[in-house]
């Protein structure tokens, strides 16, 4: 029998038990982390010894496609600047050095980034992705007047149905999963 234990706790100062996992699993979540280091150091305590740290994290910005075109057209020609990549953000654990340099200081060794490619998809069809996209990034509209607004949605509408394939609404994306070896 498998036993299995899903924790939600700030990993940064939550008090794990010393050992006690066989393995951590992050996807597409570790990067929000205020204290990387903190954070991977007290993973690193929880896990036993001969356990894995496994992280899938997104490539940098420039690689996916996905987060450009949409947050564009929810800019709405406003500037919005990319998030810092060595911030508590998406793009926090992009930089395959920064990931080892994170990873070593907290302990961790045997530090193996594998890149992946693939097509994310958004939805059946434009109309289907654009209201998927709206409920979950519509908070980039936020402080546009009514034309601005309506601008973003249009815009957003317009990307969708420019990355409509007959298998769906699909843009290009990019990934590193992360495996170490904890101290």
């Amino acid at each position: 029998m498998l036993n299995t234990a899903f924790e939600q706790v700030d990993a940064q100062i939550h008090p794990f038990p010393s050992g006690a996992f066989d393995v951590a699993i992050s996807r597409t979540g570790a990067m929000f982390f205020g204290d990387l280091t903190a954070a991977f150091t007290n993973i690193g305590r929880a896990l036993a010894p001969d356990s894995r740290l496994l992280l899938v994290a997104w490539q940098p910005l420039a690689e996916n496609e996905w987060i450009r075109e949409i947050s564009g057209a929810l800019a709405a020609g406003r500037d919005r600047p990319a998030p810092p990549p060595d911030a508590p953000g998406p793009f926090a654990l992009s930089d395959p050095a920064g990931v080892r340099t994170i990873l070593t200081a907290a302990g961790f060794t045997d530090i193996e980034l594998e890149g992946t490619t693939a097509g994310m998809w958004f939805g059946t069809d434009a109309e289907d992705s654009h209201r998927f996209v709206l409920g979950l990034m519509g908070w980039m509209l936020n402080g546009l007047d009514d034309a601005g607004r309506s601008r973003a949605v249009d815009g957003l509408r317009a990307t969708m149905a420019a990355h409509e394939t007959p298998k769906g609404v699909v843009f290009g994306s990019a990934a590193w999963t992360i495996r170490a070896t904890p101290p």
